[in-house]
């Protein structure tokens, strides 16, 4: 339970830092370390796909995190205007059961 809290913590302070879209990232390089800590201390076999999926991982990780690879804000939806809606009963209508059907 320590280990999960300071993760965590770690895990904060690196969205407060680097912001939420680059920190998920890290959660995309997890099974690759993974793969390496299996191959390296328990002796796993590595395979062919296993390398595979490893290169694609931290190379996508890479591609995903570097300068300029965002293409800008994206523009907030417009909401519907007043007169779509004209007819309809309002949501305290509908959630006090007062509305006709």
């Amino acid at each position: 339970m320590i280990c999960t809290a300071v993760a965590f913590l770690l895990f904060f302070r690196l969205i407060a830092e680097v912001r939420p879209a680059r920190a998920s990232v890290i959660t995309y390089i997890n099974p690759a370390v993974a793969v390496a800590i299996g191959v390296s201390v328990l002796g796993e076999r590595l395979t062919p796909a296993m390398l595979g999926a490893f290169v694609l991982i931290l190379g996508g990780s890479v591609l995903a995190t570097r300068p300029g690879s965002t293409a800008g804000p994206v523009p907030a939806r417009s909401r519907p205007s007043p007169d779509c809606c004209q007819g309809l009963p309002g949501r305290a209508a509908v959630a006090s059961g007062q509305a006709q059907v």
